[in-house]
């Protein structure tokens, strides 16, 4: 006869139902409670999951390229799609805490005599309290033809800590200093021979020229630890800064903001976060008079004196946040007092905080639309960043804007994705400049208080592979309605179009490269500012983890265009350079 082999399963069946037969049979007979222990290696697995990569973000701002290179134009900035990869389930093994690299000294040295130094550090691993510091510096001394010396140099330093009191509580301040000084080069050797015969850029002073501001802040804050969002949260932060420049200024400033917190519940079934945010800014200015003014002043001196000014704004503003029916909601409004545009009279304004969301697609198609809306100070301080030939006691306002946005993003794949939007805003007293006519070299700026509508759109795609390659490319185009007769909109054009690319080589090589083209706009005298092309790019090699060298490069076209009008630029920019940082045990 021949015999039939029984596969595993089979026997195993075979034995389970042998077992259980004599339970079956009768009913008096004892039971037993029995386990079975089956030992072995434990191999402990962490099973497939997305990754999350939370990098150390440092950044190194080349001075001289964004101060004479870059100029914001995007109303909203479009933010590019990051998928990582997924990793593969990989073994448990114990580890000994790695070495910590809370330090780095990052030191360059470009054309034009452009130096740069960017020192930090903070505290190695602490459940309780963090703190540290940062000092960085960069400038240049390098002088155009036909426009002489055009430096410029920016230092800071700032101390910070974070301290939390019974696992409650946490308690926050930093405290900084700034000094940012350039000169007013913005006027030819001709234009000085003929609004001063016999004179040379020789015989003249810098000092005579120069623009110096110093700045002070003071942060200090603090924030509960509560993370349930149905319990009462709050938060407090109190800022004062106080600013001194040439020709006698002075601003002073405090800020006071409040925030709190609290889940609720909407019908029963839709749970929801509500806030209240609150803010008051104060502001005394002084302006010591006189005939001292930079090189160029030609009205007629005026009495030594102090003019003081105290402005201030108050700003509330709740809202909430909850979904509805797949619908991400977040309503509310602000309230703004602006007792700051004028010494006189107090205005009172409100403005929409609504944006609406929506997923479809599971995920892959994102729509928004919202309203919303605000008050900002155009202060001396704000205001010389924004265009640093600023004249001496500027005319201060606050600018208010309503903006009406849509916006669309489309995950065409894991390393695709697209984005759309659109954008109608009402800017009042929006900030933009003007040459001012006190000064005949035609080289100082005044605030010009512009009213318009500007209408947006623009467009974006990304590809990102695999963290080693990252596409990028974009651009908006502008409509602007004027409102006022005399009205004319200077330093905004009605395109730009951009495109980066960064690769990762094995951490070893890094590259990145961008594009950037802005159409022609309108300067003063009615002159249109050309077309600006430019190419900038970056490599760096890390030699090791705490080792790295880089090369910065910056209008790699070498077109020598106007930021501002009678302000050109330098032609080519390059910076040399190496990151070092020493590690902790």
């Amino acid at each position: 006869m021949k015999k039939t082999r029984m596969s595993v399963p089979a026997m195993v069946a075979t034995a389970v139902a042998m077992m259980a037969a004599p339970a079956a049979n009768g009913q008096t007979e004892k039971t037993y409670n029995e386990s079975v222990v089956v030992k072995g290696a434990y191999k402990p697995v962490i099973e497939m999951h997305e990754k999350l990569n939370f990098p150390t973000s440092i950044t190194d701002t080349f001075t001289h390229a964004a101060r004479n290179f870059q100029y914001g134009i995007s109303p909203t900035r479009l933010k590019t799609l990051y998928e990582p990869t997924r990793i593969k389930a990989a073994r448990m093994v114990g580890e000994p805490a790695t070495r910590l690299y809370n330090n780095y000294i990052r030191l360059g040295f470009g054309n034009y005599w452009s130096p740069m130094g960017d020192l930090y550090w903070c505290s190695t691993r602490d459940k309780r309290k963090t703190y540290g510091l940062r000092l960085n510096h960069a400038s240049s001394w390098g002088s155009l033809t036909d426009y002489g010396k055009n430096h410029f140099g920016n230092t800071a330093a700032t101390v910070f800590g974070k301290y939390i009191v019974g696992e409650k509580l946490q308690l926050a301040s930093d405290l900084s200093y700034e000094h940012d000084h350039n000169l007013y080069y913005g006027f030819s050797d001709s234009t000085l021979g003929a609004v001063f015969p016999g004179w040379t850029r020789d015989s003249i002073r810098m000092a005579d020229y120069r623009a110096s501001y110093n700045v002070a802040t003071w942060n200090i804050g603090l924030r509960n630890m509560q993370l349930d969002p149905n319990k009462l949260g709050y938060a407090a932060n109190l800022r004062v800064r106080d600013m001194w420049a040439l020709w006698g200024q002075n601003e002073f400033g405090l800020t006071l903001t409040g925030d709190l917190h609290y889940g609720f519940t909407l019908a029963n079934k839709y749970k929801g976060v509500a806030y209240l945010r609150a803010e008051w800014d104060g502001f005394a200015n002084r302006l010591q008079q006189g005939d001292e003014r930079p090189l160029g002043y030609g009205a007629a001196p005026a009495q030594a004196d102090t003019v003081r000014t105290f402005r201030n704004m108050v700003k509330v503003n709740p809202y909430a946040d909850f979904l509805l029916g797949g619908f991400q909601m977040h309503a509310g409004l602000t309230s703004a007092w602006d007792a700051y545009s004028t010494d006189t009279a107090i205005a009172f304004r409100v403005f929409p905080d609504v944006v609406v969301s929506k997923e479809l697609l599971e995920g892959r198609l994102s729509l928004s639309a919202g309203a919303t809306g605000g008050l900002e100070a155009n202060t001396w301080n704000s205001a010389r960043v924004v265009n640093p030939y600023l004249a001496p006691g500027a005319e201060q306002r606050a600018t208010s804007h309503y903006d009406f946005s849509g916006n669309a993003r489309w995950n065409i794949s894991r390393k695709l994705e697209a984005r759309a939007e659109v954008g109608y805003s009402l800017l009042r007293d929006d900030l933009s400049f003007m040459l001012d006519t006190l000064y005949k070299l035609g080289n100082v700026y005044k605030p010009d208080y512009v009213d318009y509508n500007r209408f947006s759109a623009g467009a974006m795609v990304a590809f990102v592979n695999d963290e080693m390659l990252t596409l990028q490319a974009g651009g908006h185009v502008y409509s602007y309605s004027l409102q006022g007769e005399d009205t004319v909109l200077r330093y905004r054009p009605k395109w730009d179009v951009a495109a980066s690319a960064e690769v990762n080589y094995h951490d070893k090589w890094l590259f990145h490269l961008t594009g950037q083209l802005i159409g022609s706009m309108e300067g003063d005298g009615g002159k249109q500012l050309p077309m600006r092309y430019g190419i900038a790019a970056e490599v760096e090699y890390r030699h090791n983890r705490a080792l790295s060298f880089f090369l910065k490069m910056d209008n790699l076209a070498f077109q020598r265009y106007y930021p501002w009008s009678h302000y050109p630029s330098q032609r080519g920019l390059f910076m040399l350079g190496l990151t070092y940082t020493v590690p902790n045990k």
